[in-house]
């Protein structure tokens, strides 16, 4: 079974714990902080990948550095990946969680790649017509690039939106060589 899957699988296990707890926006936190450490933290990595370190010292280690910031829900649940042998999952497990909770509040994450930064009139109009379009609330990150002359290019989810002047060129290019 592909790491994917398995990260899918446990994520909808906390979230199900989580919402029989009435815990989620506390276990969105958690799992947002355990992210930012696993992913800033080559040695955290190493730790948890690591087939010779026990699993009672990897549990420790996550006990010494999280156990003051973390529920015990969240603990509990390391410890659980822990002792399964995931510990090598445990970012993919953090970003599956993540993608659950935006569905639970129906909530999409886009992004908006314009020739230049937008004014936030329009950041809200893009958002606005987003959210009409797909029915949920959208969270956009916005960034520039200047290769796209102009328009913008929007990725929802696998999906890209290309609506930019240097896409329109490029067909009308491929058009005009056709005829």
């Amino acid at each position: 079974m592909s790491s994917l899957k398995i990260a899918r699988r446990y994520a909808k296990s906390l979230i199900g714990s989580a919402v029989s707890a009435g815990s989620v926006d506390v276990i969105a936190t958690d799992i947002a902080t355990i992210r930012a450490m696993v992913e800033g933290s080559r040695e955290l990595r190493g730790l948890l990948r690591s087939p010779v370190v026990t699993h009672d010292v990897k549990k420790k280690c996550i006990d010494e550095l999280l156990a003051a910031t973390v529920s015990p829900l969240t603990l509990n649940f390391l410890h659980l990946i822990v002792d399964k042998g995931r510990g090598d999952i445990v970012a993919d497990i953090a970003v599956e969680v993540g993608h659950q909770i935006d569905q639970l509040r129906n909530v999409e994450r886009v992004t908006v790649t314009s020739a230049v930064e937008l004014s936030q009139p329009e950041r809200d109009r893009i958002e606005g017509e987003l959210g009409k379009t797909l029915g949920r609330s959208i969270i956009a990150t916005y960034t520039t690039d200047a290769a796209i002359i102009g328009g913008a290019v929007i990725r929802v989810g696998d999906q890209v939106h290309d609506g930019s002047l240097r896409h329109q060129l490029a067909v009308l290019g491929k058009q005009l060589s056709q005829a």
